[in-house]
Parts: structure tokens; C-alpha cells; sequence
């Protein structure tokens, strides 16, 4: 009986939507209509000069036209100044979410979603925090989690690229200038939409931090939003995570450094649609006690395809037809890496009054 439940289930169609248009968006449509679970139905953005109707989607010029027709999921990737609003638009309405990083511009945007959720508890809201379904970081994960190495010491993070906004993407604010150069669409420069992914990477392999230091500058790019960032964190064990986020890496580049009581864990390269960021690669390095050079490399991985935009879509289906609780870019999560956002901001004085102020 309760077999035959199950596939019932996993055989139901979630009648899908998608609500933002763009690089992140085609990617996801790509992922979702390999899924059988999902029946896309709707696209919307604004940049659609009118309503039109293919053999099998329907898109909309007006993102409200969704909230008119019956529909079971929607994936959000709009830019960070509408993400938390349309978010609670369509939790009200009944309706599982899918949204992009950043989660929103500020911690109190999304602490307002979560007051509204404990009012839909039966509707699941997940975050685009894809980095964690890399095969690189997985494997990290695993190696951490087994403690043959022993506990972690510290971390050390480099994600860099080189500019802050898209080229001549002006569909949201009628300026030769990119959403993501003004700090009241955008909500913040380089950390909040790239960096970000180191912070929650770092809570994923090691928990919270408590302390933070900073330093951050837009003297680069001169935006009201911030080019580099470079930041340290430690935990209540005394663990200490350091983070460089930067729009002024002229070569692209992802690095993350976990160094344990009896080997380095490195992350190389990450595997991206823009493929810029090298190849993705972990190299186990153990500690050589009785030696001074500590350069003997046990083991190298490397990863010729990135599965994580696919793992991250079917998981959410898993989750809405089974009804599971979201263990991994949940709600939580979302909350978490915005406080430590906004720690980071706050914990350099001179340099949010410089740019924010």
C-alpha cells in the first residue's frame, strides 16, 4: 500500500513556472524539462515584448499573469531587489519556491519570508546555493564528515572574477548601468552575488562563526557597491576562515583551502557554464610529520562535468511530491548566510560608511 502510494506520487506532474528569464533562468528551464516530475507551463520576464504562446509554454510579459494560473512550483531568478517579494507573493498563494541566490538584499527581507512561512508550513522553499552539489565539494564533505584527517584548523577562500555587472543589461533600470552596480536594487557588490557562495560553503563544511573582521572597497570599479572584499571569521573552537571576494581577478578563479590536523583539503577550479574557472579538481595533501617541505600529495580527483544545477532541480522535486523536509538550502540557511553578509559589511566601519552611507 504504501509502495503504491509512493509511485503514485513520484508520477504526479508539478505544474512548474519560471519567473526571470536570463542566463540563470534558461539554465534552470534546461534542467527542469529533463525532469518528468515537472510540466513546465509558464515563462515570464520583462524583457517580452508581449504575451506569447508556444506548442507547450505560455510567456508572459508580467510576472503577476503566473499568479492567475494554477500552478504547483515556481522558480525565481530575478534580480536581488525582487527576489524576497516574489518569494512571498507566491508562498501566500499556496504555491512550492525555488529561488536564487542571493536570497534577498538584507537579513530583514528575509526574516519577513520566514514569518510568512510559518503561516504555509506545508509549502517547501528552497535557495539556488548549487555550489554544494559539486562533485569537488561533495567529496570535501565526505573527507571532513569521516575525520580520517582529523578536525578542521582553518579555511582559506578565494572566488574571484573579473567585473561586477552584465554588459548592457538595462531591462530593470533604464541606465546603461547593470542592477547589480546600485546598491538599493542589488543590496550589495561582489559578496552578495558571488562571494556568498563561499560563506555558505564555509558554514557547510564547518559550522558557524561568531567573530568577524573585514575590510572592503570599491576603488576598482567605483560603483556605489563594493569590488573586494576580504574577510575573517573565527568559531567558538577557535577555527579560523578566511574569505577574498573580489571583481578585480583579471584571470578567473575558485580556490578553498581546508587545512585539518593531518592533511590539506583543496578545492580548484569550479566547473561553470561560462567554463572560466579552470577545471574542477580536490587534492588530498598529508601532513608529514617528520619532514619540513610537507609537499606529499596523496591523492588528486578531477571532475570533467558539473551535475549540480540537475541534482539541486531533482532533489526539489524528491522534496514536493514526497513531502520531505529541505535539508540543504532551506530557509535556515538563507537566514544564515545573510547575517554573515551583513557581519562582514558592518564589521568594517570605515568602509560601509564609504559606500553605503
Amino acid at each position: 500500500m504504501a509502495e503504491t502510494l509512493i509511485l503514485k506520487l513520484m508520477t504526479k506532474t508539478l505544474k512548474t513556472a519560471i519567473i526571470g528569464y536570463g542566463v540563470v533562468g534558461k539554465r534552470r528551464k534546461l534542467f527542469i524539462e529533463r525532469n518528468k516530475n515537472y510540466k513546465l507551463l509558464y515563462i515570464s520576464d520583462i524583457k517580452f515584448k508581449k504575451n506569447i504562446k508556444s506548442k507547450t509554454i505560455i510567456f508572459f510579459k508580467n510576472y503577476k499573469e503566473i499568479l492567475k494560473q494554477n500552478i504547483d512550483v515556481v522558480f525565481i531568478t530575478l534580480p536581488t531587489y525582487l527576489a524576497a517579494r516574489v518569494t512571498l507573493t507566491f508562498i501566500k498563494k499556496g504555491v512550492h519556491v525555488f529561488c536564487e541566490k542571493p536570497p534577498a538584499r538584507n537579513v530583514n527581507e528575509i526574516k519577513k519570508v520566514i514569518q510568512t512561512s510559518k503561516k504555509f508550513p506545508h509549502i517547501k522553499i528552497k535557495y539556488g546555493f548549487n555550489h554544494r552539489y559539486h562533485s569537488s565539494v561533495k567529496l570535501a564533505k565526505k573527507i571532513i564528515k569521516s575525520k580520517k584527517y582529523g578536525k578542521i584548523l582553518n579555511l582559506r577562500c578565494l572566488y574571484g572574477k573579473s567585473k561586477i555587472v552584465a554588459p548592457y543589461d538595462n531591462r530593470f533600470t533604464g541606465s546603461k548601468d547593470d542592477w547589480r552596480s546600485k546598491k538599493k536594487l542589488s543590496g550589495g557588490g561582489i559578496l552578495l552575488d558571488q562571494g556568498i557562495h563561499l560563506l555558505d560553503l564555509i558554514r557547510f563544511f564547518n559550522g558557524d562563526f561568531q567573530e568577524y573582521k573585514s575590510f572592503i572597497s570599491n576603488k576598482f570599479w567605483n560603483y556605489d557597491v563594493e569590488d573586494n572584499v576580504f574577510a575573517l571569521m573565527r568559531d567558538k573552537n577557535g577555527v579560523i576562515a578566511s574569505i577574498h571576494s573580489t571583481a578585480t581577478q583579471w584571470q578567473h578563479k575558485f580556490r578553498i583551502e581546508i587545512s585539518t590536523r593531518y592533511a590539506l583539503i583543496e578545492l580548484k577550479g569550479i566547473l561553470s557554464g561560462t567554463k572560466s574557472y579552470g577545471k574542477e579538481s580536490l587534492t588530498i595533501i598529508e601532513r608529514l610529520p617528520k619532514s619540513s617541505n610537507g609537499t606529499r600529495i596523496k591523492k588528486q580527483y578531477f571532475f570533467n562535468k558539473d551535475n549540480s544545477w540537475k541534482e539541486e532541480i531533482d532533489e526539489f522535486a524528491n522534496i514536493v511530491l514526497k513531502k520531505l523536509p529541505i535539508k540543504t538550502g532551506n530557509i535556515y540557511d538563507a537566514l544564515m548566510v545573510m547575517n554573515m553578509v551583513e557581519k562582514i559589511y558592518r564589521a568594517d566601519k570605515k568602509g560601509v560608511k564609504r559606500l553605503f552611507n
